[in-house]
Order: C-alpha cells, then structure tokens, then sequence
C-alpha cells in the first residue's frame, strides 16, 4: 500500500483485536472511527450508531468471526445491546455507503446490499500469518492444563493444514514427542522431511491410549465415539476448529475426557500481534484492490 495514501476506516464490533487495530491504523495517519467498542482503548472518535459509522468512512471493518451464537447478531463482545445482522444490512443499502466491508466469515445476508465484500477468514495470507499465534495459544493451554511437562510428552496433532504444521513443528521444537495424523502422500512427505512421525487417521487408535495431549485441527468430525473409546483418560484433548469443531463433546463428556474447544485464540493470546496481522492483510487487500 502507498504509505502516503490514508482512508476513512470504521471499526464495528469485535474483540480486543479490533480496539487495537484501530489503535494502529490511527497511528498511520488513517482516519478511525468506531462503533460497539465501548470503554476500550484509547479510541477517541466513537460513532453514535450504525449510520454514522458507515456514513463516515470508505472502509468499514467488522470482527472475525462476523457474528456470534446462531449468526443473528453481530459479534460485539464490549456492545452492551444486541446488533441484528439484518440491521446492518438495511443500513448499508439505506445508506451512501458503497465502500469496502471487511471481516471474518461475512454473512450472506450482507451480500449484494451495495458494499464490496473481502472476507478475512477466505485469505491464505491471514491464515498462514494467523497460525503462529494459534499454535502458541495451543501450547499456552497444555502448559497451564497439564500436569507434566510437555518435553517428551506423547502428543498427537489431528490434521496437517496450516495451523496443524505450525503446531506440529512448535511442539516438536518444545521437545515433545509429536505423530501427526495426515492424510495425503504430500502431508506424509512434509513430516518426512520436517522429521516427524506421521500416522495415517486408521492408524490413531493404536496411538491415543499412549498420548497425553491430543490436538484437533481438522474442522470435520474426527473424534467420534470410536476414536475417544480409545483415548487415556488422564489424555486433554484441545480442539482448535472452527464451529462446531471435530470431537463429540457431548460423548467425551461422558467419557470424562478432559476436552477444550479453543476457538479464537489470536485474540485472546495476543491480541496486540493479531491486529498487527489484521492490519497487513488488510494492507494487501487494499493494494490488491488498486486502492
């Protein structure tokens, strides 16, 4: 992006990856403003509500994920009134606003209302970049959840995407014992050549009655009643997927498997990092775009 070319950005929503991304995009000379970021920051141009928020800029930016429980509402966790997604849409087809939307899983419902759209979460690059914050959170949790130490601890990392290699290098790194489950001959060839054991998704259950600490990255069904019947008890399984995960929480509970769902974990580790990140894929999107 030219570093001398500045926009109107609005933030709208989020967590604390969105106060401090509107920190930093008013420290490069960007005008900000704000809306559903109450009592956060050091934000000093807050919008009154919706219409002003896109009323006064070209680019407006909503949270990653876009919309929180069944997709109804905007996710604004600092927003003390619920936001209808379908508000949002009447205010940007009410309003001039025919700039940039930008955000995590979009919802349909905001397409085709007069903004362009860029979803965060479609993106290699914030997917590449965001997967280090993501496996060190994932590290954080077994660090602070598990009674041994993870040097020599018999892990399994389920899926070998862009999360999964970074988290299988990191705990490898760490000194534990790590097999990564994979599928295709180049996922095979990849832990050949990072040297780490692989197992084929057929081959887990003879691994799991050994492992400790077990990983999900594969947002697909992977820990049915099958494979949890074969994991240790003392085992924390900590599924990094996205909604509804891999594992059948309801079975592990159960089994009294200890199971966390860790959703979000940029924002929450590191949310400082994950707005720089944010900021950059942004950055691409406007120079992509010819902005």
């Amino acid at each position: 992006m030219d570093a001398q070319k500045t926009y109107r950005f609005s933030i709208i929503g989020g967590d604390m990856r969105n106060v401090k991304l509107s920190e930093l995009l008013s420290e490069d000379g960007h005008e900000v403003h704000t809306f559903a970021l109450d009592n956060t920051g050091k934000i000093s141009q807050r919008c009154s509500d919706l219409r002003e928020a896109f009323a006064l800029s070209d680019i407006a930016v909503g949270p990653m994920p876009f919309t929180s429980g069944d997709g109804t509402y905007l996710n604004a966790p600092f927003h003390p009134e619920k936001i209808e997604i379908a508000k949002i849409a009447d205010v940007i087809r009410e309003s001039s606003f025919g700039g940039l939307l930008i955000g995590g899983r979009i919802p349909l419902a905001l397409s085709g209302v007069g903004a362009v759209s860029a979803d965060l979460l479609q993106r290699d690059d914030l997917a590449v970049l965001n997967s280090v914050p993501t496996a060190e959170g994932a590290l954080q949790i077994a660090m602070e959840e598990l009674p041994y130490t993870i040097r020599g601890l018999c892990t399994v990392v389920c899926g070998m995407g862009r999360v999964g290699s970074t988290l299988a290098r990191l705990m490898q790194r760490v000194g534990a014992d790590v097999t990564v489950a994979a599928r295709s001959s180049r996922d095979f060839a990849i832990c050949e050549a990072e040297g780490l054991k692989s197992c084929t998704y057929s081959h887990l259950r003879r691994i799991l009655p050994e492992a400790l600490l077990v990983y999900n990255t594969v947002p697909a069904l992977i820990f049915d009643r099958e494979l949890l019947d074969c994991m240790n008890r003392e085992a924390l399984l900590i599924d990094l997927a996205s909604m509804p995960g891999g594992t059948d929480f309801e079975y592990a509970a159960k089994r009294r498997i200890r199971t966390i769902h860790a959703l979000s974990l940029p924002g929450k580790v590191a949310p400082a990092g994950a707005a720089q990140i944010i900021q950059k894929v942004i950055y691409n999107i406007l120079h992509e775009k010819n902005m």
